[in-house]
């Protein structure tokens, strides 16, 4: 029995230990950020589009999504247990350096920038402006975690910022603006943390349980920030 137990957790500590590198290039590949909520009545059309980019052939390379649930529509009858406060911050973020003119859902930035008309875009043709902003390297070696950033033009300080996103998610709504739906969604941001340094290099030790969830079917992403505005600059990531 003893024995048993002891293959079982270590078939669970090995499925579960990552290994792996990612290397943008030079030109920028564009954060497209979704401000959404199971509690917005317009928000699933938004969720839905977002969805139909794990198609894209540019996925990772020329663009990578990523949805953040915001708390403040829980006050309306659902609460949505996939939003984080912090989610809600860094839309404040936005509006406080001017990113989007006021704070709603869904609403969809592409790289850092209000982006009104990605309804009237099909997955396939979203376009991205070739800039060089330099090239951004991670190594994921379990739980040790090394980035490093060659900036096109440098920075006075470089925030690192890293999520574990959540893929093929399925919510019954049972109050709220969606009540009785099935709500369906994709690369939700479930946890991210932030680093900030004076220089664009980062050798870092990862809580052993960062890129474990309840939901199996994830995703990771990087990218830099400047320390205080929002907007990101190049980012990397996969399915995990």
């Amino acid at each position: 029995m003893k024995l048993l137990f002891t293959l079982l957790v270590l078939s669970s500590f090995l499925a579960n230990a990552y290994e792996f590198e990612l290397e943008s290039t030079d030109t920028q590949t564009q954060i497209i950020e979704l401000y959404t909520s199971e509690g917005c009545s317009s928000c699933p059309p938004a969720d839905r589009w977002l969805s139909k980019l794990k198609q894209s052939k540019d996925l990772w390379s020329a663009y990578i999504p990523m949805a953040f649930h915001v708390d403040y529509w829980d006050y309306i009858g659902w609460k949505d247990k996939l939003a984080l406060a912090n989610n809600s911050h860094r839309q404040q973020l936005h509006r406080i350096f001017n990113n989007i003119p006021t704070v709603y859902t869904p609403g969809i930035l592409k790289a850092g920038k209000e982006w009104r008309n990605w309804r009237f875009i099909e997955p396939n043709n979203v376009s991205t402006s070739p800039i060089k902003v330099g090239k951004l390297s991670t190594q994921l070696n379990d739980n040790q975690l090394t980035v490093s950033f060659l900036p096109e033009k440098p920075l006075e300080t470089y925030k690192l910022n890293i999520a574990l996103m959540g893929m093929n998610i399925k919510n019954s709504i049972k109050a709220g603006e969606n009540h009785g739906k099935l709500l369906k969604h994709d690369f939700v941001v479930l946890k991210y943390q932030t680093y900030v340094s004076s220089t664009p290099n980062w050798d870092l030790a990862l809580d052993s349980n960062f890129l474990n969830h309840e939901y199996t079917d994830l995703a990771f992403v990087a990218w830099i920030e400047a320390e205080k505005n929002p907007a990101p600059i190049q980012a990397v990531g996969k399915f995990l």
